[in-house]
């Protein structure tokens, strides 16, 4: 969708071969008996890969119902899948070449039988629970379209970028409970109907990027109900380095996120887009903009706002800090304070060059 040229499309290789939830097995949307296929694109069959898909597995049996269906998609070649994937009876298939997430989960639903579509990173472990209660939210909700849950607050990697990042995520899906704008595919649970109704996830999205947000757009504008479900939980695996969540940030989600925005004309107010987060990259922007203005004026006066901006940005996000205060202590707290102001400082200037080169680019096209 935002790409230059019009990818290729992958061909479809061949196949290769104890929660307290009780859950109807009936869909009361329809009559019809529930099923849950599983959906997991990965480029690797080591790594975190392996425990993870392994949860899936050991988690998959149903109460009262059927077993969820898992569906694992190689993007790329790829080789021969590990003995014990094949025979846990999982379903395994390869685009054939690298595609990207995107293309990979649309295979993935493609061969899926489930009328529940669970897409889930292969760096995500779920929660013993976590099937279950997505059974029970689609068994017991017929206007549920599609659901998607929540980081836990216990991240894999102890780095100090990785823990900050994985904490965020998990206070910021858990800050936001209940009707959502958008879409999640690191958990995210759909009725296949609505999926292959609104067309999948767009196949222009060659890397990792917010082709699960695009398609919650689409989701909600055909009507479709969404929900976010902080209970619904799994563990990231993924290891983050400052390098790696600047680029992400920037090149991944806020170039490709503003773009959605400027086209679908709506500015949601929902998860890190909601008024306070609003405030607090403003804030960002003018705290960095003190010390040039301080040194343009030949003043130190201007300085004197920066606690006062910073203090102010700690107040309106104190639950999270106290977070990290629990889970890593004092130190880790005020890194993790610090690694949210940039993150703030260069999400918002990335929004305003987005905006402010797309009404640039619009206003030259109309000159005669």
């Amino acid at each position: 969708m935002h790409a230059t040229d019009t990818p290729e499309k992958c061909p479809i290789a061949s196949n290769t071969g104890d929660s307290d939830l009780a859950v109807d097995p009936f869909d009361a949307s329809g009559g019809e008996v529930l099923s849950l296929s599983v959906i997991m694109p990965t480029v690797s069959w080591t790594g975190c890969f392996e425990p993870c898909v392994r949860a899936v597995i050991e988690h998959s049996a149903a109460r009262g119902g059927e077993d969820a269906e898992i569906v694992v998609v190689f993007d790329g070649a790829g080789g021969p899948p590990p003995w014990w994937l094949t025979d846990a009876g999982v379903k395994v298939f390869s685009t054939g070449t690298r595609c990207g997430p995107a293309q990979a989960r649309n295979l993935g639903a493609a061969e899926a039988t489930g009328n529940v579509l669970l897409f889930l990173d292969a760096d995500v472990e779920l929660a013993p629970d976590a099937l279950e209660r997505i059974r029970a939210a689609f068994a017991t909700s017929p206007d549920l379209v599609a659901l998607f849950g929540s980081y836990d607050e216990a991240p894999a990697c102890s780095g100090v970028v990785s823990q900050f990042r994985n904490l965020l995520h998990h206070h910021t899906h858990t800050s936001h409970p209940g009707r959502a704008a958008s879409f999640w595919s690191g958990c995210g649970a759909i009725r296949s109907a609505a999926f292959f109704d609104v067309g999948g996830f767009d196949d222009d999205f060659r890397h990792p990027s917010v082709e699960d947000i695009e398609l919650g757009l689409r989701v909600q504008a055909a009507g479709g109900r969404i929900v976010l479900d902080p209970s619904v939980q799994c563990k990231h695996h993924k290891s983050w380095s400052l390098r790696s969540m600047v680029i992400t940030d920037i090149f991944r989600r806020a170039v490709p996120w503003t773009q959605l925005i400027l086209e679908s004309h709506d500015f949601p107010v929902t998860l890190n887009l909601d008024w306070g987060n609003r405030l607090c990259g403003a804030a960002a922007l003018f705290s960095a903009a003190l010390l040039p203005l301080s040194i343009a004026i030949g003043s130190w006066w201007p300085l004197l706002a920066v606690p006062v901006v910073l203090l102010a940005m700690a107040w309106m996000h104190l639950d999270f800090y106290q977070l990290c205060l629990r889970r890593r202590g004092v130190a880790f707290a005020f890194a993790a304070f610090a690694l949210h102001w940039l993150f703030y400082l260069y999400s918002t200037l990335t929004f305003a060059a987005v905006v402010i080169g797309t009404k640039v680019s619009l206003a030259l096209g109309r000159l005669p």
